[in-house]
């Protein structure tokens, strides 16, 4: 139930994002409405976004750095093995603000995928050998470590899709993180990490991937281009990535 300016309306919204309503006084949304064969209508909530004031000016003001750390790069700087982190904000897969500080007193694994990425060899083989990586981590007490997926399709995936997704892996949420934002702080990212996308008749999106250990310090230890990298190769890296 929704009440605004002085009246009531019933919506219905998809699970990831009735979760994230629930967490959030204040929020933004598309509201679409329906007239059904009986002549009521029905509305439905999409793209559901957290909108705290004090969390977004937070957000826009980590990710102008990031902006400007982007334009010094220059055309054909990316990062590699041995760079630092940009500055960036996000929203993760229950609205709260993910920054940076992520990283700190962990090793890190991250990647880049779509939720809705069809081709079965790309996002989703991508999610499951983060997961299996994730599962052999804690069963071998690898200690510190986190996951961080990105999305590439920021205009579809709002925090309450990446919700939806990491419940439909069954992804352990305790030390994974799946990453959303404007499109220009996504576009930059991927600048940064050299990601192309592009759209594509037929596809939502037509993309590379590449997969990175990130160090306790924000530094890129490790990178795998493509998404067929081998879960026990980053297991055995993944102690590397965390400093006394």
């Amino acid at each position: 139930m929704g009440q605004f300016s002085g009246f009531e309306a019933t919506f219905s919204v998809q699970p990831g994002d009735l979760q994230l309503l629930s967490s959030q006084k204040t929020f933004l949304a598309r509201v679409n409405s329906n007239q059904t064969k009986e002549g009521t209508n029905t509305h439905f909530l999409s793209e559901v976004w957290p909108d705290d004031r004090a969390e977004r000016i937070r957000a826009n003001n980590i990710n102008r750095l990031l902006r400007r750390d982007t334009l010094s790069l220059g055309d054909d700087l990316i990062r590699s093995v041995g760079d630092s982190l940009p500055p960036f904000a996000l929203y993760d897969q229950d609205g709260q603000v993910l920054t940076t500080d992520y990283f700190d007193g962990s090793v890190t694994v991250l990647n880049f995928i779509f939720t809705r990425c069809s081709i079965a060899e790309m996002c989703p083989a991508s999610t499951l050998r983060m997961k299996k990586l994730q599962q052999l981590a804690k069963q071998t007490q690898v200690p510190h470590v986190r996951f961080l997926s990105i999305t590439l399709d920021p205009q579809f995936d709002t925090p309450g899709i990446l919700k939806s997704y990491a419940e439909a892996y069954e992804l352990d949420e305790e030390n994974f993180r799946l990453g959303t934002a404007n499109k220009n702080v996504i576009d930059d990212l991927t600048r940064q990490f050299g990601i192309f996308r592009k759209n594509v008749e037929d596809l939502p999106l037509d993309h590379t991937m590449r997969t990175m250990i990130i160090n306790s310090k924000r530094q890129i230890i490790y990178q795998f281009p493509g998404s067929h990298w081998a879960v026990k190769d980053f297991l055995s890296r993944l102690p590397e990535g965390v400093e006394g």
